[in-house]
C-alpha cells in the first residue's frame, strides 16, 4: 500500500478466503482457526498497516481510519491478482467487511462476521478509552507485561483458559515496536468515540445482497450480542450462530466449529437456502 510492504499469512490451497483481524490484533488472532480452515482452502490473513508484522507508518496519508484500511484491502487484492474473495471480518475486521460489501459489493464473494463491530454504536467503555483518555492508555501499553496482557486476553472469553499460548507474549512484543502505540491509538481515535463506535451500518444492512454468516459469544463483553440478533434480522437471508458460554473471541473458544461452519457455509451452493 502507497509502496509499503505488508505480513500476509498466506495458508492452504484452493479458493482463496480473507480474514480481517481486529483492532491493535494481528493476523495471529487467527491462530486456531488457520490451521483447520486452509485444509479446505487458501486462507489469506494480513496484519494491517499498523498492526502485527506490518509497517505501521506515520503522517497525513495514513490515517488508520475505516477508509485507509478499506483501501489496503481492495489495493493488497489487487496486488495478489484477486478480484473477488469471501471476506470473514472479526470485531474490528467485521466493520472493514462491511465497508467493502457495501461500498464495493463486487469485491466480496461472501461475507461472514464474527463479533462484528459496526453493526450499532454500543462497544465496552474499556474500547473508548483509547478515543476518550488517550495518554493513559499510551503509558499503559508502553508500561505493558505478558501478565497485564494475559489478564487483557483473559478478559475478552468467557473460559479464560482459552487464549492462545504464546498469545500475550507476542502481544507484548509488538507493542514495543516503534509507532506500534501511536497506531493504535490513531486507530481507536477513528474508529471509536466517547459515545461509542463511529461508523453503524445499520441503515444500509437491507441492501446487502451478499450471502452471510454471522457468529457471536452469547456473553460478548466488548459488543452486545443484541447487535448480531439485529444483524439476522436485516441482512436479507443471514445465518445466525450464537454460541453459548462464549465472550468476544469465538475464533479461540471454539476454534473448530468456527471453521467447519465457515468451511462449510462458503462451500455451500451459492443458492443455499437459509438454515
Amino acid at each position: 500500500m502507497d509502496g509499503l510492504s505488508c505480513h500476509v499469512i498466506d495458508s492452504g490451497q484452493g479458493e482463496p478466503v480473507l480474514l480481517l483481524h481486529g483492532i491493535g490484533g494481528s493476523a495471529e488472532e487467527w491462530s486456531k482457526v488457520i490451521p483447520q480452515l486452509s485444509t479446505r482452502f487458501r486462507v489469506l490473513a494480513p496484519d494491517a498497516p499498523g498492526h502485527g508484522l506490518s509497517p505501521k507508518p506515520s503522517g497525513r496519508a495514513h490515517p488508520y481510519d475505516l477508509a485507509y484500511y478499506t483501501r489496503f484491502v481492495l489495493e493488497l487484492l489487487d496486488a495478489l491478482g484477486i478480484e473477488r474473495i469471501p471476506v470473514v471480518g472479526m470485531s474490528a475486521g467485521g466493520a472493514i467487511a462491511l465497508n467493502l460489501a457495501t461500498a464495493m459489493p463486487d469485491r466480496v464473494a461472501s461475507l461472514v462476521l464474527v463479533s462484528s463491530a459496526g453493526l450499532g454504536t454500543e462497544v465496552a467503555w474499556s474500547y473508548r478509552l483509547g478515543s476518550i483518555a488517550p495518554p493513559f492508555v499510551r503509558f499503559g501499553l508502553h508500561r505493558s507485561t505478558a501478565a497485564s496482557t494475559r489478564s487483557f486476553g483473559r478478559a475478552l472469553c468467557f473460559n479464560p483458559e482459552r487464549i492462545p499460548d504464546g498469545w500475550a507474549e507476542r502481544r507484548v512484543e509488538s507493542w514495543r515496536a516503534p509507532g506500534a502505540v501511536d497506531a493504535f491509538l490513531a486507530t481507536a481515535r477513528a474508529t471509536i468515540g466517547w459515545s461509542g463506535q463511529r461508523h453503524n451500518f445499520v441503515h444500509c444492512l437491507r441492501e446487502i445482497s451478499h450471502r452471510t454468516l454471522i457468529l457471536w459469544g452469547r456473553n460478548d463483553p466488548i459488543l452486545p450480542v443484541a447487535h448480531a440478533t439485529r444483524a439476522e434480522r436485516l441482512i436479507p437471508g443471514s445465518t445466525l450462530h450464537i454460541y453459548d458460554k462464549c465472550g468476544h473471541m469465538p475464533i479461540w473458544e471454539y476454534p473448530s466449529d468456527v471453521s467447519a461452519r465457515i468451511a462449510d457455509f462458503l462451500s455451500a451452493p451459492v443458492n443455499a437456502a437459509k438454515s
